[in-house]
């Protein structure tokens, strides 16, 4: 959103924008207490691995999901696992 009077940033470029999410998932990954999980149900055939990277970064837990009727399952006991970090 731009207010009236503001100019109107540029976009970043996928590059950019990718560099700033890992990086701040970095910065993330280091608060005392945070923990990241990562649900990935990303078609592999046309995955980037961001999310992979994303919890890397982070020092989180990642969970590759292959068929959407396993995300409770999946969700369910990686939830558990953290709490029990």
């Amino acid at each position: 959103a731009t207010s009236v009077g503001e100019e109107r940033e540029e976009p970043m470029d996928k590059t950019a924008l990718k560099d700033e999410v890992i990086n701040t998932a970095k910065m993330l990954g280091t608060l005392a207490g945070f923990k990241l999980l990562m649900l990935d149900s990303e078609n592999k055939f046309v995955s980037t691995g961001l999310a992979k990277e994303i919890a890397a970064a982070a020092q989180g837990k990642y969970h590759y999901i292959p068929k959407p009727s396993q995300v409770g399952q999946v969700a369910s006991q990686a939830i558990q696992d953290l709490k029990s970090r």
